[in-house]
């Protein structure tokens, strides 16, 4: 994963009107996320452009920091794409920033409360737009991963433009998103089921959001409710999701059965792919004269569905075979197993810990050793290395919840930046490593690294202690060895005064998948 881009111009404040950054004088701001804030700019040409620059702040929100690394890493491979804002990655002494084609118009979510809900033609007319659009991204093996009203800006000739891509995914790279957590990001009520068990590189998961949004443009409602927990996420999943035809009777029985597709809870019972559901969205466009705009029907969510919609569900559940009917649950962790088992070779997974918590010439030392061996064991075949810093529990006394959360996230950031410099010194290939931070008791936090990336090699340092030392507390590289189940390569600090700095000699190849085994260097 490339780390090329984490430096940001730091902005300690609003910049004003008439602020110029490089060639883009500020004009007003026009928007804010967790991360980043956006300017309308113009350029040396006159041309507007939208500026994203990183906020200032050191306690922002870790996830939305590395959503924008992911926008800038992402955003090469879309700078041709037509249906976005063509964004370019700009470096300034301040750092890298978005320079982004200014699109007049204003979002879907906007443009739908303004004028109401669609009508069954227009949200067809809408949704091949943006169907279209997908399309055109997926073929370019980049799935989008968070596809919402907001997130879809409409021109004032009616073009439709792709925006926010900080949790998308490259097919071709390595997942930033992944390598940085575990869990599920995007919207709960578009995201596909799947994604809130950590699959992103299925591109059908876009067509489960395009359910819910032609869902939403046509009734004013989501097909289901916000997931914040995880038992509201088990409980999603479990739910057969409503017809859109008991909010609006009028619409199609075709448009239902796209809209329900769209919503199947395995990928592999929605549409094949965007250009599948395209051509049945005109289809069903070209085939049937569709019934134009009419007010939403008032209903309750407990209120019995029309004849139609129950005849439907109960023909969609009958036309599966009888092992199939099965908790909508298991059925998709089942799904998962073997997506997983059919993807391509996965890179020999090497998790790599380093001590953060103290900057010494010692512990300096013994990270560079730990990451020479892992770059040792990474040339001997195709590897990904996860380097992980584990932070304490942050002491905050007093402090409230939110800045509680705001000096947990100043940590967060700090060793981030930490454990980047450290790969940059030591010399790791960018696109060969992610940076994972986590905060709780060491052994607890390794551990479960270890096991949510599948880990085919551990190493870790041993630092030299006191005999009494080691009585009292333990060592924590024991403690590792004893109840962490990965094959773990243990490099001791005590080799460092002969050695400091240099790799061991070679101890033979990194041991194979699924085998036990210890390594220590000397």
């Amino acid at each position: 994963m490339s780390n090329s881009t984490n430096a940001q111009p730091r902005v300690d404040s609003e910049l004003v009107p008439g602020t110029r950054i490089d060639d883009y004088t500020i004009e007003k701001k026009i928007g804010e996320g967790g991360m980043a804030l956006l300017y309308l700019a113009v350029d040396a040409a006159g041309h507007k452009r939208v500026l994203k620059i990183p906020r200032g702040s050191a306690d922002a929100d870790p996830a939305s920091l590395v959503a924008f690394e992911n926008e800038l890493r992402l955003a090469p491979y879309l700078k041709d794409f037509p249906y976005a804002h063509m964004p370019v990655v700009r470096e300034s002494s301040r750092g890298h920033y978005l320079v982004m084609d200014y699109i007049e118009g204003v979002d879907l979510w906007t443009h739908l409360r303004d004028k109401g809900c669609a009508s069954e033609r227009e949200a067809i007319a809408m949704a091949k737009k943006i169907v279209r659009a997908l399309a055109e991204l997926h073929a370019r093996r980049i799935v989008h991963l968070d596809i919402k009203l907001s997130n879809i800006m409409i021109s004032p000739n009616g073009d439709v433009r792709l925006i926010d891509f900080g949790i998308a995914n490259h097919l071709d790279l390595p997942d930033h998103i992944y390598e940085s957590f575990q869990e599920p990001k995007g919207t709960p009520a578009y995201i596909a089921p799947e994604q809130f068990y950590g699959v992103r590189d299925e591109p059908r998961s876009d067509l489960f959001s395009i359910g819910a949004l032609l869902f939403e443009m046509t009734t004013s409602r989501l097909p289901y409710i916000d997931a914040q927990t995880a038992l509201d996420v088990v409980k999603r999943i479990r739910r057969t999701p409503v017809s859109p035809r008991r909010y609006r009777p009028e619409l199609s029985e075709g448009f239902e059965s796209i809209v329900l597709t769209c919503l199947e809870n395995l990928p592999n019972r929605r549409y094949a792919s965007m250009q599948n559901l395209l051509e049945a969205l005109e289809a069903l466009e070209s085939d049937q004269r569709i019934v134009p705009t009419a007010t939403p029907s008032p209903a309750k969510m407990d209120e019995v569905l029309p004849y139609a919609d129950h005849r439907g569900v109960l023909l969609r559940f009958l036309r599966r075979a009888p092992g199939e009917r099965v908790d909508r649950l298991d059925d998709l962790k089942r799904w998962i197993k073997e997506h997983r088992q059919q993807r391509a070779a996965l890179p020999y997974r090497i998790v790599v810990a380093l001590d953060i918590t103290e900057d010494n010439e010692r512990v300096n030392a013994l990270n560079h050793r730990i990451l020479c061996e892992a770059m040792r064991f990474a040339q001997m075949q195709r590897s990904m290395i996860t380097a992980l810093a584990v932070l304490p529990s942050q002491d905050v006394g007093m402090a409230s919840g939110e800045k509680e959360m705001q000096i947990q996230n100043a940590a967060y950031q700090q060793a981030r930046a930490r454990l980047t410099d450290v790969m940059r010194a030591v010399g790791v290939p960018q696109g060969s490593y992610g940076i994972n931070v986590r905060i709780g008791e060491t052994v607890d936090a390794i551990s479960g690294c270890v096991s949510d990336y599948a880990a085919d090699l551990l190493i870790i340092g041993a630092r030299e202690r006191s005999a009494l030392s080691r009585f009292i507390l333990g060592s924590t590289a024991y403690r590792v060895l004893t109840t962490i189940e990965c094959p773990t390569f243990v490099v001791q600090e005590r080799a460092l005064s002969k050695r400091s700095g240099q790799a061991v000699a070679d101890t033979g190849p990194p041991p194979a998948r699924g085998t036990s085994a210890s390594y220590v260097a000397n």
